[in-house]
């Protein structure tokens, strides 16, 4: 049982090269896929270092602008001249709407309150024919108080008979939720007339 094995010589060259061919193959691959790895790597460092971009979109889908930070006395100032004019500019027509409008402007605690004035009013101006005008002249703010001076002129019409007056109001405000009928968020909570 003597077998003899013999080495062919002409192929093992030739396998050592395409060993060899191969072996620089996977070579150049692994030092690319590193080279995309560490570019990958840099990008996502990047990325993250970068300030998140924010669009923020009216109900209407179109984008907001970049504007400054508001004043806190001018929207709240914004906000008592469209609570005034919803609550002390009326018609016996439109009083009941007008009052209405007015409420999303009051403190959800006391809104039962206010609709028993409300109902009050509407139901004097409706039976008089009594309409009322009023125009704001200064409206000062203390922040500290949380509270709003409003002076102006009132013009009230009871039956064709017009009368003029002062209009002098002390109103106490409260910071609430902002929302599309009331975008200032700010809540009457206490209102004094002089």
């Amino acid at each position: 049982m003597n077998q003899k094995i013999q080495l062919k010589i002409k192929k093992l060259p030739r396998a050592l090269a395409e060993l060899s061919h191969s072996n620089q193959f996977l070579k150049m691959s692994a030092f690319c896929s590193y080279g995309v790895c560490l570019l990958l790597v840099a990008l996502c460092i990047y990325q993250a270092a970068k300030p998140p971009v924010v669009f923020s979109f009216a109900p209407d889908a179109s984008v907001y602008q970049n504007s400054e930070m508001p004043n806190p006395e001018n929207e709240i100032k914004q906000a008592i001249k469209a609570y005034i004019e919803r609550r002390y500019k009326w018609e016996p027509k439109t009083v009941r709407g007008q009052l209405e409008g007015a409420k999303v402007f009051i403190d959800s605690a006391l809104t039962k309150n206010y609709d028993t004035a409300a109902s009050n009013v509407a139901r004097f101006s409706i039976e008089k024919s009594v309409s009322q005008r009023v125009f704001t002249n200064k409206i000062l703010v203390n922040l500290s108080k949380r509270s709003v001076s409003v002076s102006g002129d009132r013009i009230t019409e009871i039956q064709g008979l017009k009368a003029a007056g002062d209009l002098k109001l002390e109103l106490s405000f409260d910071y609430g939720a902002r929302s599309l009928t009331n975008p200032w968020g700010i809540y009457v909570t206490k209102e004094r007339e002089e």
